[in-house]
């Protein structure tokens, strides 16, 4: 009975000491990280694009009349020298008309002499003379024409270059203007074709600054200039043209060749800079950064991602006077979060 009384005493006296014990407190754990100073600036975002490499002076050569291909004395990649011969018509029907425009002019200057002698002798009236003076003429203009044709009843090459195009062949039957060949000049510069989007073609100007690659020279940056930039969207396409005059740098170049262009607006925008790893939650271009106040607490700020350039992204905000942002780290935080700075 007595121990019973001792055992119920001594559990008593444990609970209340156990109640009268202060909790301990537990000590705020603060997230470490690290932040970079940043500051908005004037910035030109790059305008990327893909396009073709071209020579500067193309042209499409053809027959001044139409009629069947006799000799094609070129092929599609050759290179030829200025004043080749290289490709010809059927003279048959062109020769026949000469010959017919010769006739003509050669019994009309005859009916004009025999008048002019009997206008001489009062027997041929003034009219009949000028009636026969403007056949003559009549048939000297029909002998030009048909010499004209037979000159250009050939394909002269007008400059030493290259045949980038042939779109007819041997005994085919062309109509006259009819493209035979796309002639690119040699020796010259080259030109990149691009097509732009509505939204980047805005940004862009006469003369801007840019930056060419192509595959087949790795490595290599070519600089170039815009020349020209289209007013008007390609139908087929949706795009703008846009060409870029290229400095070749003395490496060999051909037309066709695939190329990747940057171009620099001349007009630049105020974006804030920041490294991309401090970007999180993004959905598209948009995202937050955690700007870090005076009192170490993190503050989440939406930006707007405009564009990302290597390791930066420049983006917009409508917060004002951020100073240090949170990079390493920022993905484990939650606004209002008190941190530590680590160096």
């Amino acid at each position: 009975m007595r121990q019973s009384l001792y055992l119920t005493l001594i559990t008593a006296l444990f609970l209340l000491s156990c109640r009268n014990e202060r909790p301990v407190e537990k000590s705020q754990q603060l997230t470490a990280v690290s932040v970079v100073d940043v500051s908005p600036g004037e910035v030109s975002i790059p305008v990327h694009s893909s396009g073709i490499l071209l020579s500067t002076e193309e042209m499409k050569l053809s027959f001044k009349t139409g009629g069947i291909v006799l000799t094609i004395a070129a092929e599609e990649g050759e290179k030829v020298k200025k004043g080749a011969v290289i490709a010809t018509l059927n003279l048959s029907e062109i020769n026949a008309q000469v010959e017919l425009a010769k006739s003509g002019y050669d019994k009309a200057l005859r009916d004009y002499n025999r008048a002019k002698n009997l206008y001489a002798d009062s027997v041929a009236t003034l009219e009949q003379l000028q009636n026969t003076q403007t056949a003559l003429s009549v048939a000297g203009s029909n002998l030009d024409i048909a010499m004209f044709n037979l000159s250009h009843s050939k394909i002269i090459a007008p400059d030493n270059g290259v045949i980038l195009k042939q779109f007819v062949k041997r005994n085919e039957l062309v109509a006259p203007g009819y493209p035979v060949f796309l002639f690119g000049t040699s020796g010259r510069s080259w030109k990149v074709k691009t097509g732009l989007s509505d939204r980047d073609v805005v940004k862009i100007n006469t003369g801007d600054s840019a930056v060419v690659t192509m595959d087949a020279w790795p490595g290599i940056k070519f600089p170039a200039v815009v020349e020209q930039v289209g007013e008007m969207a390609n139908p087929s396409t949706g795009t703008y043209d846009a060409e870029l005059l290229l400095n070749d740098m003395g490496y060999r170049l051909a037309a066709g060749f695939v190329a990747g262009t940057d171009i620099f607006p001349s007009v630049k925008k105020t974006y804030l800079l920041v490294p991309v790893g401090a970007i999180v939650e993004t959905d598209g271009m948009a995202g937050y950064i955690f700007g870090v106040t005076d009192s170490l607490t993190v503050k989440k700020i939406k930006v707007t991602i405009a564009a990302i350039t290597g390791s930066m992204a420049a983006v917009r905000t409508d917060e004002k006077g951020i100073g240090k942002i949170v990079t390493g780290g920022a993905a484990y935080l939650r606004d209002g979060e008190k941190i530590k700075i680590t160096e």
